[in-house]
This record gives structure tokens, C-alpha cells and sequence, in this order.
């Protein structure tokens, strides 16, 4: 063969050992072994690997300066690196057996020992050595793994009359061939699977701070707002006893629905559960000093919406709303269906001076809510708030999701 034509046909090789790595990722067994964590019946699907990987290399092969150049270790080396010295030695006979049987009889049995040792070496020093064949220094650690398999081929082509000399530099090109065909399959593979992870870490990253931002919400609530609830009810107990019953059957519902609904709940259910917060703080400010209004569209009742979704609107539109004005406030809740949209409402107005200095939060609670909605919808919710002449409206829509089916109430 032309030496001229040897490089682009070794190139054109490797691009294809290339692709063999990326399809290795999407075998499972192959991936598992891979990254370390293999099953023992993943060996089998690895031999079997190795061995079409060692066909295809021999079949790619071709004579040059007395010897017959071919690819074949790759595969071997490559079941023994991922399955062991024994997954090894068994593609070795097996891969070697194919190539000794359809391309080079006169091999026998040199090339078939040159195979055997090939891939119980590369097991055994993944095993002994693991560090060898980690980035790519499996580069050097498969050249070293080749050298006492083709010492054993030059042996064979002494004996077959030849000269092994002759030989040498087909020898070197296979060595190198065969040592950037096993890195490159290897880290090609561990390049993808790292790609692979690191989205994974970022869906489970961005799922990670849904929840917490979930628990942010629970955990506020909570604390002071228990207290609250709790001194209410002590201070209604004795004054109006059946209103204290009610309140306590409020609280449980906020309570149970909180259990109830970890990440999503149907519309319905929200404005249920907004409306038993601000029953609580009804009892908290007075009967005539808060009133609430709902109005929920037939075709939008079931469709699932993020879960204490309007607990904070609402407890913003009371704390900083209703709580600073003297007379009657109210908040009116209003859901609607846009079609493939959905559209909440919260409005609070309120009659009357101020009686006290003007209260504005800091927006970390509608902050954490749009943030949450920003990574739920991909941008494609969108959380407003406007000035109205007694209060403010804060106005949602989301993509309407399918309805829910067997929700807890």
C-alpha cells in the first residue's frame, strides 16, 4: 500500500471508532461499565461488543511491508478495559479466532495468542491499574498493554520465513493505531456521558430549587402565621364559640392542604385554600374591616396550577393592602380561561386613610414566585402588578395545563 494513502485511511478509521463510542453510550450495559457501576451480566453485552468492534477491525485491514495491518485489538482491548481480564481473554480467542479463520490462517496460532494476551492485559491492568486508562493516558497504557502480543506476531512472522525487521514499521503503525483507537473510543464515550450528567445535575438542580422555594413558602407561612391564627382563636373562643369551630375547621383545611399538595394543585383548590387563609385573617381584623369575593370560570376550575401559588399574593395583599387602611377592605379573586391560557386575578382595595405609616415588603415573596414560575414555564408565565386608585391588582397567566384527576381535596 501506498504510504502516502496510509495516514487518511487510518484517519478515516478512527472518525468511525469515533462514532462506535458515541453509539456505546446509548447501550446501557456498555454505559454502566463505563462509568464503573456495571452489573455482572453487563460483561456478556461487552464481549459481544468487543467482538464486533475486533471483526470490523479485521475486516478494515491490509497488507503493507509483510505484514498484515489490521485493527483488530481495538475491540479486544476495549472489552477487557470495561469487562475484566476474563471478558478480555474471551473476546481475545474469539476476535482472534475470526481473524485467523477469514483473513490470515497463516497466522495461527501467533495472531491468536498476540489476541488472547491483548485483552487479558488490558483487564488486568484496568484492574490492578485503574489509573492507566483514566483521561487520556489510556493513550500510552494501550500501547504498553500491545507490546508482548506483537512481540508474539513478529515471532510469528519470523517463523512463517519472513523477516520481522520489515516488518517493523507496519508493526509501530498498528501500536499507535490501535492505542489512539482505544482513548479516543474511551474518552469520546466519557465526554458524552459527562454532557449527559451535567444536564441532568441542571434539570435536577433547577427541580432542586423548585422545592426549596416550595418549602421557603411552607416554612414561612408557618411559624408566624400559626401564632397568629392561634391567638385569634383563643381571643374568639369565649366571645363567639361557633365562629372559634369555624375557625378551627379553616386552619385544619390550610394545614391538610399543605400535606396534600407538594408541587401542583388544581385552581379550585388554590382559591379554596386562599379563601381559608384570609377567613382566618378575617377573624384576625375584624368581620367588617375585611371581605373576599371569588370568581372562578367553569373551564378553568380542574386545570393544574403550582401549589400556594396565591398564598402569598394574597397575604401581601392583606399585609400591605387591607391591614394599613381604617375601613372596609376587600380582595377579590378572579380565574379565567384565555383559550390555551389561564388568567388569575387578585385585587385589594380598600376604604380610608392609613392609620398607620404605609407598610411596602420587600418583594421577596412575589420575587421567589415569579422565580418559580421563571423555571416551571420557561418564561412563558407572566406575573404583573398594577396600581388601582384604592389598591392594587396583581394579575398571573400561565399555559393552561390538562386537569387533574383524583386530587385530594
Amino acid at each position: 500500500m501506498d504510504v502516502r494513502l496510509l495516514i487518511p485511511e487510518l484517519f478515516e478509521k478512527l472518525s468511525l471508532i469515533a462514532t462506535c463510542g458515541l453509539i456505546g453510550v446509548l447501550v446501557p450495559p456498555l454505559r454502566n461499565r463505563l462509568l464503573g457501576v456495571g452489573r455482572p451480566r453487563d460483561i456478556a453485552v461487552v464481549v459481544i461488543f468487543g467482538l464486533l468492534f475486533s471483526m470490523w477491525g479485521s475486516s478494515m485491514g491490509f497488507d503493507w511491508l509483510g505484514h498484515h495491518l489490521n485493527l483488530r485489538a481495538i475491540g479486544i482491548m476495549i472489552a477487557g478495559i470495561l469487562g475484566g481480564p476474563r471478558a478480555g481473554a474471551l473476546t481475545g480467542v474469539l476476535g482472534g479466532g475470526f481473524y485467523v479463520l477469514r483473513f490470515h490462517p497463516e497466522g495461527f496460532p501467533w495472531d491468536l495468542a498476540a489476541s488472547v494476551l491483548d485483552g487479558w492485559l488490558a483487564g488486568s491492568m484496568s484492574v490492578r491499574r485503574e489509573r492507566m486508562f483514566v483521561g487520556w493516558r489510556v493513550l500510552s497504557g494501550a500501547a504498553v498493554v500491545q507490546v508482548p502480543g506483537l512481540v508474539v506476531t513478529a515471532a510469528g512472522i519470523a517463523f512463517n520465513g519472513a523477516n520481522p525487521v520489515v516488518a517493523l514499521p507496519s508493526l509501530a503503525v498498528q501500536l499507535a493505531g490501535v492505542a489512539a483507537g482505544v482513548a479516543l473510543f474511551i474518552n469520546v464515550a466519557l465526554v458524552v456521558i459527562s454532557r449527559q450528567e451535567q444536564a441532568v445535575a441542571l434539570v435536577e438542580a433547577q427541580a432542586t430549587a423548585n422545592e426549596m422555594s416550595l418549602a421557603a413558602l411552607r416554612s414561612r407561612l408557618e411559624p408566624h402565621f400559626l401564632f397568629n391564627a392561634l391567638n385569634t382563636l383563643r381571643a374568639t373562643i369565649r366571645r363567639d364559640p361557633e365562629q372559634a369551630r369555624t375557625l378551627v375547621s379553616d386552619l385544619a383545611d390550610l394545614y391538610r392542604y399543605l400535606l396534600h399538595h407538594p408541587n401542583d394543585a388544581s385552581v379550585i383548590n388554590e382559591v379554596e385554600h386562599a379563601c381559608a387563609y384570609l377567613a382566618i385573617e378575617r377573624a384576625r381584623l375584624g368581620d367588617d374591616r375585611l371581605a373576599v369575593q371569588t370568581s372562578v370560570d367553569d373551564s378553568v376550575r380542574d386545570a393544574r396550577v403550582p401549589a400556594l401559588l396565591l398564598q402569598p399574593i394574597v397575604e401581601n395583599a392583606v399585609k400591605h393592602g387591607i391591614t394599613p387602611k381604617q375601613g372596609l377592605g376587600k380582595i377579590t379573586i378572579r380565574a379565567s380561561d384565555l383559550g390555551d391560557r389561564l388568567r388569575i386575578e387578585v385585587e385589594d382595595e380598600a376604604e380610608g386613610p392609613s392609620h398607620g405609616p404605609s407598610t411596602k415588603g420587600s418583594g421577596v415573596a412575589l420575587k421567589t414566585l415569579r422565580k418559580r414560575l421563571t423555571q416551571q414555564y420557561q418564561g412563558e408565565a407572566r406575573l404583573e402588578l398594577s396600581s388601582m386608585d384604592r389598591g392594587t391588582l396583581v394579575t398571573l397567566e400561565l399555559p393552561k395545563e390538562p386537569e387533574m384527576v383524583g386530587e385530594p381535596a
